[in-house]
Protein backbone atom coordinates (compact mmCIF):
# COMPACT_ATOMS: atom_id res chain seq x y z
CA UNK A 1 0.00 0.00 0.00
CA UNK A 2 1.43 3.37 -1.00
CA UNK A 3 1.31 6.17 1.52
CA UNK A 4 1.00 9.87 0.84
CA UNK A 5 4.72 10.17 1.57
CA UNK A 6 5.50 7.59 -1.12
CA UNK A 7 3.18 9.30 -3.59
CA UNK A 8 4.79 12.70 -3.04
CA UNK A 9 8.25 11.21 -3.31
CA UNK A 10 7.22 9.62 -6.61
CA UNK A 11 5.90 12.91 -7.94
CA UNK A 12 9.09 14.73 -7.05
CA UNK A 13 11.20 11.94 -8.53
CA UNK A 14 9.20 11.95 -11.77
CA UNK A 15 9.40 15.73 -11.96
CA UNK A 16 13.16 15.57 -11.40
CA UNK A 17 13.58 12.94 -14.10
CA UNK A 18 11.58 15.07 -16.51
CA UNK A 19 13.70 18.12 -15.78
CA UNK A 20 16.93 16.16 -16.10
CA UNK A 21 15.87 14.69 -19.43
CA UNK A 22 15.05 18.10 -20.89
CA UNK A 23 18.48 19.41 -19.97
CA UNK A 24 17.24 22.67 -18.51
CA UNK A 25 20.12 24.80 -17.25
CA UNK A 26 18.07 27.40 -15.41
CA UNK A 27 18.83 28.54 -11.88
CA UNK A 28 15.17 28.14 -10.89
CA UNK A 29 12.66 25.61 -12.16
CA UNK A 30 8.96 26.30 -11.66
CA UNK A 31 6.64 23.29 -11.62
CA UNK A 32 2.97 23.85 -12.36
CA UNK A 33 0.62 21.91 -10.07
CA UNK A 34 -3.05 21.77 -11.14
CA UNK A 35 -5.96 20.44 -9.13
CA UNK A 36 -9.75 20.61 -8.85
CA UNK A 37 -10.20 21.64 -5.19
CA UNK A 38 -11.01 25.19 -4.12
CA UNK A 39 -8.10 27.35 -2.96
CA UNK A 40 -9.49 27.50 0.60
CA UNK A 41 -9.86 23.74 1.13
CA UNK A 42 -7.57 21.86 3.53
CA UNK A 43 -5.98 19.97 0.63
CA UNK A 44 -4.69 23.31 -0.67
CA UNK A 45 -3.90 25.14 2.58
CA UNK A 46 -2.73 22.27 4.79
CA UNK A 47 -1.23 19.86 2.28
CA UNK A 48 -0.21 21.28 -1.10
CA UNK A 49 0.98 24.74 0.01
CA UNK A 50 3.18 23.42 2.87
CA UNK A 51 4.53 20.71 0.55
CA UNK A 52 5.38 23.30 -2.13
CA UNK A 53 7.08 25.45 0.50
CA UNK A 54 9.18 22.49 1.69
CA UNK A 55 10.22 21.70 -1.89
CA UNK A 56 11.41 25.28 -2.36
CA UNK A 57 13.22 25.35 1.00
CA UNK A 58 14.90 21.97 0.56
CA UNK A 59 16.05 22.84 -2.95
CA UNK A 60 17.46 26.18 -1.75
CA UNK A 61 15.04 27.96 -4.07
CA UNK A 62 16.05 25.99 -7.17
CA UNK A 63 12.57 24.44 -7.46
CA UNK A 64 9.34 26.35 -7.05
CA UNK A 65 5.83 24.92 -7.24
CA UNK A 66 3.13 27.17 -8.66
CA UNK A 67 -0.30 25.92 -7.62
CA UNK A 68 -3.38 26.32 -9.79
CA UNK A 69 -6.49 25.32 -7.79
CA UNK A 70 -10.10 24.99 -8.94
CA UNK A 71 -9.20 23.95 -12.49
CA UNK A 72 -7.79 27.43 -13.24
CA UNK A 73 -5.91 26.14 -16.27
CA UNK A 74 -9.06 24.69 -17.81
CA UNK A 75 -10.43 21.26 -18.38
CA UNK A 76 -12.28 19.10 -15.92
CA UNK A 77 -11.19 16.99 -12.97
CA UNK A 78 -11.35 13.97 -15.29
CA UNK A 79 -8.68 15.52 -17.53
CA UNK A 80 -6.04 16.17 -14.84
CA UNK A 81 -4.18 12.91 -15.39
CA UNK A 82 -3.99 13.56 -19.13
CA UNK A 83 -2.82 17.13 -18.56
CA UNK A 84 0.15 15.82 -16.58
CA UNK A 85 0.79 12.96 -19.02
CA UNK A 86 0.70 15.33 -22.01
CA UNK A 87 2.94 17.96 -20.39
CA UNK A 88 0.29 20.66 -20.03
CA UNK A 89 1.15 20.73 -16.32
CA UNK A 90 4.03 19.19 -14.40
CA UNK A 91 2.01 17.81 -11.48
CA UNK A 92 -1.68 17.03 -11.16
CA UNK A 93 -3.47 16.26 -7.90
CA UNK A 94 -6.58 14.23 -8.53
CA UNK A 95 -8.52 11.21 -7.31
CA UNK A 96 -8.52 7.72 -8.78
CA UNK A 97 -12.31 7.90 -9.05
CA UNK A 98 -11.89 10.56 -11.76
CA UNK A 99 -9.78 8.15 -13.85
CA UNK A 100 -11.78 4.92 -13.88
CA UNK A 101 -10.13 1.93 -15.57
CA UNK A 102 -6.89 3.88 -16.15
CA UNK A 103 -4.97 2.07 -13.40
CA UNK A 104 -6.26 -1.50 -13.17
CA UNK A 105 -4.90 -3.84 -10.52
CA UNK A 106 -2.23 -6.13 -11.89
Amino acid sequence: MMTTKHTLAGLVLLSGLTLASTGQAQDTVTLRLHHFAAPTTPVQTQYLEPWAKRIEEQSDGAIKVEIFPAMQLGGSANSLYDQAKDGVVDIAWTLLSYTPNRFPCV
